[in-house]
């Protein structure tokens, strides 16, 4: 009886504070309305991209200049310098085309209800695992949305749950022992090659059949993209990465990486030693994967739990970062807030709770985010979970 009394106590404040951050979300919306009316948020690149390809002008899709041009047509860009470049592999732009055919607004208002029913959808595909089909349903609808990172990601109507949507579906084959599957779901991800590779690499440690699935996926995906852009459109849109590297420092700089780039790059003295910084950055992140395939090796864990642990190492070890990829977490936090949402009192780990408060904590992402540009402090948080995940004992069940 007590224990139910403080399950339900736990339930009501969990719900309170999620709900506390989903108004914080809401409020980030309202004030972000006017500006997201210009037109000059993320989901302008993918728009972009969708109109060169039905105007015809795919061979111009990595040309700022010409992607300026386009984009002028339908948003207020601040300065030519600043357009915002498409800088994801050619195929994705196909998936844009029909909304080219509605006015902007219109295609961002219906590229975001198709957010959320993919982020509705990773939900219930989740569900299939026994300790998040435990959670109470009012809970795991108000993480979907008070979770910052899909909060932010579904303002700035990205792209990173289309990737969450493929993400949970290779997971679900993976614990399903369809490996082949799993691969193939991945390779559907190439539009982020920086987060699918290495976590392909991972997962690959002990479950090489991802790569049957995987490598002809990824071929098929890079000869439509060779039909869009020519045969040399890799050597194109590696040359057009590293220029926008340079051209948005400021805003893809290691200071908004929240990984071991944004950690080391803000050492002391490192800042302007740019070969010493790269070493460093190189040398650990070649030892966090060793700590990762290692502890991948020692034991045929469970799927949730080496997704979980893969999951964590590539977005340490990713040269990109910002807010909305920690979207990619939503598996591993839902996971975490179940195993809170059960445990005995004697078994509620101070860790535990940490890292889930820090994880939904909305003002903490504007505060190092928006006011202070310090979003990299967050690598410390995935440090953490990592550290966490690498020290389970072998083999694994629920990451949490």
């Amino acid at each position: 009886m007590t224990f139910t009394y403080l399950a339900r106590k736990r339930k009501f404040a969990v719900s309170a504070f999620l709900f506390a951050m989903l108004c914080c979300n809401l409020t980030v919306l309202v004030r972000s309305m006017s500006g997201l009316r210009k037109g000059y948020q993320d989901f302008t690149i993918y728009y972009t991209s969708g109109r060169m390809l039905r105007d015809g002008k795919a061979a111009n899709l990595y040309d700022l200049a010409a992607e300026y041009r386009t984009q002028i047509e339908f948003a207020t860009v601040p300065d030519p310098k600043l357009a915002l470049p498409f800088n994801h592999p050619p195929y994705e732009a196909l998936l844009f085309v029909p909304f080219t055919w509605l006015g902007y607004w219109s295609a961002y208002v219906l590229w975001t209800i198709l957010n959320l029913v993919m982020v509705a959808v990773s939900a219930v595909f989740l569900r299939r695992f026994q300790v998040i089909r435990e959670l109470p349903p009012m809970v795991l609808g108000l993480a979907c949305i008070a979770f910052f990172p899909i909060a932010i990601g579904m303002i700035l109507g990205q792209d990173i749950f289309l990737l969450l949507l493929l993400v949970v579906l290779a997971l679900i084959s993976l614990d399903q022992g369809k490996f082949v599957a799993a691969g193939t779901w991945l390779a559907a991800g190439l539009f982020r090659p920086h987060v699918i590779l290495p976590l392909v690499l991972l997962l690959a440690v002990r479950r090489s059949r991802i790569l049957v699935g995987f490598i002809p996926t990824a071929l098929i995906l890079g000869g439509i993209s060779a039909m869009i852009m020519g045969w040399r459109w890799p050597l194109t849109y590696i040359h057009f990465v590293s220029q926008v590297e340079h051209t948005w420092r400021n805003n893809l700089g290691p200071l908004e990486a929240p990984n071991l780039r944004g950690l080391i790059g803000y050492l002391p003295g490192l800042r302007a030693a740019a070969p010493i910084s790269g070493w460093l950055i190189g040398i650990s992140s070649l030892a966090v994967l060793a700590l990762a395939i290692r502890r991948i090796r020692r034991a045929n864990d469970s799927a949730s739990y080496l997704f979980s642990l893969c999951v964590v190492t590539t977005l340490l070890v990713s040269y990109h970062g910002l807010w909305y990829d920690f979207t990619l977490l939503f598996p591993l936090v839902l996971f975490l807030l179940a195993s809170l949402m059960k445990a005995e009192p004697h078994e509620l780990g101070t860790t535990r709770i940490v890292l889930l408060f820090f994880l939904f904590l909305s003002p903490l992402y504007l505060y190092l985010a928006v006011d202070i540009h310090r979003f990299f402090w967050f690598g410390l948080l995935l440090l953490g979970l990592f550290a966490r995940l690498v020290r389970t004992p072998a083999p694994a069940g629920e990451p949490a």
